[in-house]
């Protein structure tokens, strides 16, 4: 499979890239595996390069940014460092709804963009646009990732995701073929947790022989335990790319024993494609400074390196619907380490999580919801299926976990020691048995839900 796949890549991909427009990604990809060695300082060289080109772009082309320019008396000429970024103001989803149109680039007509929504966990979906080139430039990042874990590209990797939004059921044959036996792409849509569907899922993954995966960690876990449960021989992978969601580790433990491979964080989004992600080493997820600026702010001020802040991402690509510290409703942390790796690119914690999932102590003081999906998982002897925390007011919370496997007296006894330990003792903990944990209409699961509106009520 090792020859027929280098046969594709060399001979039949940059056909199929020149005939789909998307040639320079291979020239991108050659780029990236150069510039990720480069100095921390010809990086931030280069991204600032790249951001001047994107303010100065928007200024002049895009209505909307040339209204925020001219509403805040700023040119491009205003911005010396990155640090005047924070003087235009956080783009949100609102936003995206309110003036989509308007951010679009007047050098781009409307139709020639590729329209995609947003991952909509919120529950809000709006429109987003993203020129030909940025395509490229992202799918070059992508295929760098997939590198860090072995993969090249018309590699056979399977993709298991929930998203229904992401699969298209009429999708013609030639289509399905190219993907399938030419791009070395196969997707399996395991949302539904439906074991007669995991057991043709898993027939056709041993037929078709991928080496790498890309998965959601909570639509991968039922289908490693239904492996486990049936006493079937687990397909062996050489990598496994985890997104979409925080891979907490005791999941990671779970799909590394079946798949028998390690599995790599990566952070991404619909919006500005491939952010960040851990390499071999796995010391944390660097971040791609050559396609995105990235900060970290809490309160109007980007926190310190080691200290949580919300995301805010510049996308330095698409020159077509500018997004400039878009809010990507995610939380993070920047570190200051380097990797062992010798990559110059800066670092980010693992564990990037909603800023929906957050949860109050009864002081009134905001934790993320992270913290609680560490404890959770800190016994390695305790079997919990998936777990979903719903904080109904400051002390009441109601716990979800599924039934497979069953839970005993010691999870439940566990659980609540775990949630006493870090939330407090005088609180209120209601846990019911599931066979499934509700999903966004992402596809994805939330491990916390806070449904306070604001600390103080509900006590």
């Amino acid at each position: 499979m090792g020859l027929y796949a280098s046969s594709v890549r060399k001979l039949i991909l940059p056909y199929l890239l020149k005939r789909d427009h998307r040639e320079s990604a291979l020239k991108h990809l050659r780029f990236f595996e150069e510039s990720q060695y480069w100095s921390r300082q010809r990086l931030q060289d280069y991204q600032w390069e790249r951001l001047q080109a994107l303010l100065k772009h928007a200024y002049e082309t895009s209505p909307y940014y040339k209204k925020i320019f001219g509403d805040r008396g700023l040119t491009p000429k205003s911005f010396k460092s990155f640090d005047d970024i924070r003087q235009l103001p956080i783009l949100t989803r609102n936003d995206l709804f309110d003036h989509g149109s308007e951010i679009i680039s007047g050098q781009y007509k409307k139709e020639s963009l590729e329209e995609a929504l947003t991952g909509g966990t919120t529950g809000q979906q709006a429109s987003i646009f993203r020129d030909q080139e940025s395509f490229n430039i992202k799918l070059a990042i992508a295929w760098r990732h997939e590198g860090w874990m072995g993969r090249k590209p018309c590699d056979r990797m399977a993709y298991l995701w929930p998203a229904h939004i992401d699969f298209r059921h009429d999708q013609a044959w030639k289509s399905k073929f190219k993907n399938r036996y030419l791009l070395g792409d196969a997707s399996y849509c395991v949302g539904m947790n439906d074991p007669h569907a995991f057991g043709e899922f898993y027939r056709d993954i041993m037929s078709y022989g991928p080496k790498y995966m890309k998965i959601f960690p909570s639509a991968t876990v039922p289908f490693a335990q239904f492996i486990l449960d049936t006493g079937k021989r687990p397909p062996r992978m050489k990598g496994i790319m985890a997104t979409g969601e925080v891979l907490h580790e005791r999941d990671r433990r779970l799909i590394e024993e079946v798949f028998g491979c390690p599995v790599q964080d990566m952070y991404g989004s619909r919006e500005t494609g491939n952010t960040s992600c851990e390499c071999s080493a796995r010391e944390g997820l660097h971040i791609a400074m050559e396609t995105s600026f990235v900060e970290f702010v809490s309160e109007g001020r980007w926190v310190d390196e080691g200290e949580e802040g919300e995301i805010l991402i510049t996308d330095l690509t698409n020159y077509g619907f500018p997004m400039i510290r878009y809010q990507i409703n995610d939380y993070g942390i920047p570190m200051k380490q380097s990797c062992s790796c010798g990559r110059g690119l800066s670092f980010m914690s693992p564990g990037v999580g909603r800023v929906q999932d957050y949860f109050y102590t009864p002081d009134g003081v905001r934790h993320a919801g992270l913290v609680l999906g560490y404890h959770m998982s800190s016994d390695h002897d305790v079997k919990i299926g998936q777990i979903q925390i719903v904080q109904k007011g400051l002390k009441d919370y109601l716990i979800r976990i599924t039934n497979r496997p069953e839970p005993t007296e010691r999870v439940f006894d566990f659980i609540r020691r775990q949630m006493h330990k870090i939330v407090g003792e005088g609180i209120n903990i209601e846990i019911v048995i599931v066979d499934e944990i509700p999903r966004e209409k992402s596809g994805k699961t939330r491990f916390v839900i806070c449904e306070i509106e604001a600390p103080g009520i509900n006590k």
